[in-house]
Order: structure tokens, then C-alpha cells, then sequence
């Protein structure tokens, strides 16, 4: 499906929720995924939610919308006000505060829980770390990855 379909959709899932007037701007970006960047005038709070569940909730409910009517599943992302990049960039950072505090101290520290996605990023950018693993502990939506010193 094509980028500017997508951009259609977006535009008409925000005039019905009444933000028409509050989008700036919308961008696509290619890449693994497909990430649309929305731009908005207004305080995006209302929109992005507390620790970004309204924005997953629009984009998965924009992904079932484009579904039923296209027939087709499509793999994007979005995003408002850079909030995804942003929160992704404050995750790096406190994974690389953590692993140092693993290092110096020799325990274990524990993460806030956060979702699977996050997780995975966890793991993956401590897995070029020799002295150091990672465990995901708990349930759903209180799951978490704990990092430990390696054995």
C-alpha cells in the first residue's frame, strides 16, 4: 500500500477524533519499517497518553481501519511529536546508566516494567555486554528485564 493512502487515513482518523485543525504535518519514513511522523501544533499529551498508550492504542486501531478496508496488513509505526524516538533515545540511556551501575556494584538492577518491544531492545543492546545478561521477569503489563552481572 502506498505511503500516501496511509497519509489519508491518518488525516481522516484525526478530523474524526477532532484534531483536523491540530495536525502540522505528516511525514513518512522508510526504513524497516514504515514510520509515519505526525506533527501537531497543539499539546500532543492528549494524543501520545500517559508513557504513550493512547498513541499505541491510535496505532493500532489505525492498523485494523486500514485492514478492514483495504484487506491488506500493513507495518508502520507512528508517531506524534517525535515521542517514540525520543522515548527510545531516554531507554538507551538509562540502559547504559544500568549496565554501568551492574558493573561498578556487581548486582542486580532491575528496569521499570515497560513493553515487549522495549525488552527486546533491552536485550539486544546489552548483548554485546561479555560480563553482563539479561532476564525478562514478571506478567504482563508489569513485566520487566532485570540485568545482572554474567555468572
Amino acid at each position: 500500500m502506498e505511503q500516501e493512502r496511509i497519509k489519508e487515513e491518518i488525516r481522516s482518523m484525526f478530523t474524526h477524533m477532532g484534531f483536523e485543525e491540530d495536525i502540522e504535518d505528516i511525514e513518512a519514513h522508510q526504513g524497516t519499517t514504515s514510520r509515519f511522523s505526525i506533527r501537531v501544533r497543539q499539546d500532543s499529551s492528549m494524543l501520545i497518553g500517559e508513557r504513550g498508550v493512547n498513541l499505541v492504542a491510535i496505532d493500532h486501531l489505525l492498523k485494523k481501519i486500514i485492514r478492514k478496508k483495504y484487506g491488506e496488513e500493513q507495518k508502520f509505526t507512528l508517531d506524534i511529536n517525535d515521542y517514540r524516538i525520543k522515548k527510545l533515545e531516554d531507554l538507551k540511556q538509562d540502559v547504559k546508566n544500568a549496565a554501568r551501575e551492574v558493573r561498578l556494584y556487581h548486582r542486580e538492577v532491575p528496569l521499570h516494567p515497560m513493553s515487549s518491544f522495549e525488552r527486546r531492545i533491552v536485550h539486544l543492546l546489552l548483548a554485546e555486554y561479555p560480563d553482563i545478561t539479561t532476564e525478562s521477569i514478571g506478567q504482563e503489563p508489569a513485566r520487566r528485564v532485570i540485568i545482572k552481572p554474567y555468572p
